[in-house]
């Protein structure tokens, strides 16, 4: 192990995760170079998909809207981004994400002999990262096919973790359901004047309503401007629908515990729903054919007579997506 500081990273190096990727790599080295030519078909649909979503999101902000990509760290509420994350469960999420990534590059360039140097755990601040060191200048003599294998594989490792957080998310809806029982919907911000924050609805017109999905039941076939009776724990009272057909409030779950393992099987569902939601749009992100990313990369192999322009407008549309909102 050696261990390198450089503020405000701090870099540990280790050698066996890179023999075992290397191992890997190499003893199933058919399987894993068809995965490689399949994370680049997928790379080149997802860089298209991430080029449309920054496109249709320059448009939103040039017409007003918000912010449509921000920086993400975790715990902080970055000003203008549209995305937060907690800090223990972004913590976690971020490691995993960064460890599938910089592993499924390292098995993928074992797989094509090249073998990784070294596996590396980071700290940048107090953010964890992973990151798998290659021969840059072996890397350059192999083959345009091999190269762009290996830099998909990296946002392919994201999709996968992605489709595992999302097969065990399922057993662990029901484990939850088994556990935790919905407490009613806490008011966060209200415009109808008849229901104020902090009030817990529990029914709607004597339906039980104390999740969202019962609330969503009890409204349907109520059209804009009925008269409604919303139960809270305080009482009943009497309220109409705006011209949406909606009551005009922000609400919250509450949840009941039928024992302590409710507050395990909650935090283990949030860390898979931020793992699916995080790993797919890093890993779609990373696909832009822009500079240093896997996709900047990938392009350059693909189609090097229009990188330039192609990186130059990327960085154009991302700028406007991110401090556009600030301009505008």
């Amino acid at each position: 192990m050696k261990l390198e500081f450089h503020f405000p990273m701090l870099m540990l190096q280790f050698e066996r995760p890179a023999e075992w990727m290397h191992g890997f790599g190499r003893k199933h080295e058919r399987a894993v170079r068809a995965l490689g030519s399949i994370s680049v078909l997928v790379g080149m649909v997802g860089m298209v998909v991430a080029g449309a979503f920054l496109f249709r999101g320059a448009i939103e902000v040039a017409m007003g809207g918000p912010a449509q990509i921000g920086v993400v760290i975790p715990g902080v509420k970055v000003p203008g981004s549209p995305v937060y994350i907690p800090l223990l469960e972004g913590l976690i999420v971020i490691f995993f994400l960064a460890a599938f990534h910089e592993g499924m590059h390292g098995i993928v360039a074992a797989a094509e002999g090249l073998k990784p140097k070294y596996a590396a755990f980071i700290l940048f601040l107090f953010i964890p990262a992973a990151g798998v060191e290659l021969d840059e200048e072996k890397l350059k003599k192999k083959s345009r096919l091999q190269k762009m294998r290996i830099f998909a594989a990296g946002s392919m490792g994201n999709f996968l973790l992605a489709l595992l957080s999302l097969a065990l998310l399922l057993p662990a809806g029901k484990v939850a359901a088994l556990v935790v029982e919905p407490a009613g919907l806490r008011v966060l911000n209200s415009s109808n004047p008849a229901i104020s924050a902090g009030e817990v609805i529990v029914s709607l017109n004597g339906r039980e309503a104390r999740s969202t999905d019962g609330l969503r039941a009890a409204l349907e076939g109520l059209g804009p401007g009925e008269r409604v009776v919303i139960g809270t724990l305080n009482g009943s009272v009497e309220a109409f629908l705006n011209g949406e057909g909606k009551i005009g409030v922000y609400l919250e779950q509450e949840l009941n515990y039928k024992n302590p393992l409710g507050g395990v099987a909650l935090f283990v569902m949030k860390l898979l729903g931020l793992s699916i939601s995080l790993n797919i749009g890093v890993g779609l992100m990373n696909l832009l054919p822009l500079g240093i990313l896997d996709g900047g990369r990938m392009f350059r192999e693909a189609v090097p007579r229009w990188y330039p322009q192609a990186s130059a407008l990327v960085l154009l549309l991302l700028l406007v997506n991110i401090i556009g909102p600030i301009l505008l």
